[in-house]
């Protein structure tokens, strides 16, 4: 069984600790244990210390220090804590029946300052618990030791009265007045189980309080591996896995037939003009064993239909990924499989939401996340670091699932529990659900690095919102992963990704394999020789891509085929063509038919200044701007529908 759980580290720095009190105890701890993956995830559990603060009129006063709600304890500040007068909380332990609203009114209306982040809504059974440091989160041996059938039975036999079970349910404070009834019941109990969801733990000192999380792991993970009734093998293999450039090949088809259905619209799109692409998705791709392994076995993707392994996990997997029956053989079948699932979440949403929970509308009914026997699972956000998280929360229900059907089975939320949770108005106030507000948010571009000019071509499509895969030849990689690092850095993960161009085919798969595809590309037409100081029209630059143009160009049409939908291609003429420099035409600008089902926009534009590029590009996704572009609508085949001149302000 330890082999199933990464064992959580012990990185308690007395040194660093004994110069801490207060406030900066709880911010400390909260580093130790949102870092560590084998005790919670990105964003998930909360923590909190009991200590005075001076209020406004300048009385000490005894506060609660408390996490905000989804803050990250990881990367956690002490304005991630707001602190909450402690006698205003005690006071509701005793009081009458509180609607969700009036709890949370009082929780607001006990902050020590009006400024303050809104704390979690565990707060109160923080506030409860007669303890000066209280600690909530989510390991993944505590879940699946909860998870698996005989997990209560094995939980009392290792745990004993040292520890209370408690059956999943919304934190409100019902909760929190039963648990501390329980609690004060039980003068042995350092901690509570919660099934299907995680571990409360307590103590006097920060120290005492981190290792009990600690013993509660390593406790699981041994009441679990007396309970181990077969291999930890989900029933051994059941697809085979394709050899790894086969799996990438054909990776290379699906995933843009999985982002493409997975897209929303931006503004502007199919506007007939050559410009708006669909509002993308970001996709994670993880190829590691452990999910090709789980992809390709008799039982692990069938008991992810049957809830998340966490309740955090419905922000960002939802209560169960698409899971395709086989190794698909196309994209065909992968857009039929996501249109079974858009219905069934149909069905789902109406059988459990209803009331006040459907005021804010329904989610997107799409997968969030898609198993694929013998290549993996692939995952979607509006941004990389989303992406990426619900990878985490996926990866994390594929743990629990193993671990809990060695033990003979696995048990999560049933479905009208997960859509209570998934359209909880708390729920939805997490900030991991929030998608990007950013221009660009979740549109990728593609773009030639040939030069520095390309660097800040991308660095400015960043600074939108957008993610960049920089294409670069052999001789500029280094140049290139340093300009995505930096960019990465400066505005977020994976924003920027570095691509090895020896062939364009291969630039583009690479792209595809780092994002699931791309909206718009961004490469030379010819080299540039000649300065301008803005985008402008030149006819004698206009490029047919299927006449010769630039390679990258033509190498992405079958991409945007798969996506469904057209891309645009943003070429940057040669500098010495004589430039026709166009006045605002208002309305006046040319139109043309869009295209269906794929193609392109080729759009032909002289700049040197990667300003005036970068402008040129974002005003080809619809998020407005001011350029000026010659058009032609290239089909998917790479034949030429129409040639049109866009001028003027848009």
């Amino acid at each position: 069984m330890d082999e199933l759980f990464t064992p959580p580290v012990d990185r308690w720095d007395p040194a660093v600790a004994g110069r801490l009190s207060g406030r900066d105890e709880v911010v400390y701890r909260s580093h130790l244990v949102g870092a560590d993956p084998a005790l919670t995830k990105e964003g998930g559990g909360n923590f909190s210390v009991k200590d005075v603060a001076v209020n406004r009129g300048g009385r000490t006063v005894e506060v609660l220090y408390m996490s905000a709600w989804g803050c990250d304890g990881a990367t956690a500040t002490p304005d991630d804590f707001p602190a909450l007068r402690l006698a205003d909380l005690l006071r509701l332990r005793d009081s009458g029946p509180l609607s969700e609203s009036e709890m949370i009114g009082h929780l607001v209306d006990s902050g020590l300052r009006g400024e303050q982040r809104r704390p979690g809504i565990e707060t109160l059974t923080h506030a409860f618990i007669p303890a000066r440091h209280v600690d909530h989160c989510h390991p993944d041996a505590v879940i699946a030791l909860t998870a698996s059938p005989g997990g209560r039975q094995a939980a009392e036999d290792e745990f004993g009265e040292e520890a209370i079970w408690f059956d999943y349910r919304q934190f409100d404070v019902g909760v929190a007045r039963e648990l501390a009834e329980r609690i004060a019941a039980e003068p042995r109990c350092r901690f509570v189980l919660l099934a299907n969801h995680g571990i409360f733990t307590w103590a006097d000192t920060s120290e005492r309080c981190y290792r009990n999380s600690l013993e509660a792991v390593e406790r699981a993970t041994r009441a679990l591996r007396k309970v181990q009734c077969r291999p930890a093998d989900l029933g051994g293999q059941a697809v085979p896995t394709p050899p790894p450039d086969a799996a990438e090949d054909l990776l290379a088809e699906l995933l843009p037939a999985v982002r493409g259905a997975l897209s929303g619209t931006l503004p502007g799109a199919g506007r007939g003009d050559g410009r708006g692409v669909g509002r993308g998705v970001v996709l994670h791709l993880d190829r590691s064993p452990e999910a090709v392994g789980f992809a390709s076995s008799v039982r692990g993707p069938g008991w992810t239909q049957a809830g998340p392994g966490c309740p955090d996990h419905l922000v960002t997997v939802g209560y169960r990924p698409l899971v395709l029956d086989r190794t698909p053989a196309g994209p065909a079948e992968v857009l039929a499989a996501i249109r079974r699932h858009r219905d069934w979440y149909d069905a789902y949403y109406d059988r459990h939401v209803a009331g006040p929970a459907r005021a804010p509308g329904k989610r997107d009914n799409g997968p969030r996340a898609v198993v694929l026997p013998g290549l993996g699972a692939v995952t979607s956000g509006p941004d990389a670091a989303k992406a990426r998280l619900c990878a985490d929360h996926l990866t994390q229900t594929m743990t629990v699932i193993r671990a809990a059907d060695a033990a003979g089975g696995y048990r999560s939320l049933s479905e009208a529990q997960g859509a209570a949770d998934e359209y909880w108005p708390l729920m939805r106030l997490k900030p991991q659900l929030r998608a990007g507000q950013e221009p660009l948010a979740g549109v990728v571009f593609l773009v030639a690095a040939d030069d520095e000019r390309a660097d800040a071509v991308a660095e400015r499509l960043a600074a939108a919102g957008a993610h960049v895969a920089l294409a670069a030849p052999p001789g500029r990689r280094a140049a290139a992963v340093a300009a995505a690092a930096a960019i990465s850095g400066r505005y977020g993960e994976r924003r920027a990704v570095a691509l090895v161009r020896d062939t364009d085919r291969g630039a583009v798969r690479q792209a595809v394999l780092a994002y699931g595809g791309f909206d718009v590309v961004v490469a030379p037409a010819t080299r540039m020789t000649a300065a301008a100081s803005d985008a402008v029209v030149a006819p004698a630059t206009r490029v047919n891509p299927a006449a010769g143009g630039n390679g990258l160009a033509r190498a992405a049409l079958p991409v945007f085929a798969r996506q469904g939908r057209p891309g645009s291609i943003l070429l940057l003429g040669e500098g010495g063509a004589e430039p026709s420099v166009c006045e605002p035409a208002g309305d006046g600008r040319s139109r043309s038919d869009g295209l269906a089902g794929g193609g392109a926009a080729v759009h032909t534009v002289v700049a040197t200044d990667p300003e005036a590029v970068a402008r040129a590009a974002i005003f080809l996704t619809g998020s407005g701007g001011t350029t000026w572009l010659d058009t032609t609508l290239v089909a998917a085949s790479g034949a030429p529908e129409t040639t049109t001149t866009t001028r003027g302000n848009p």
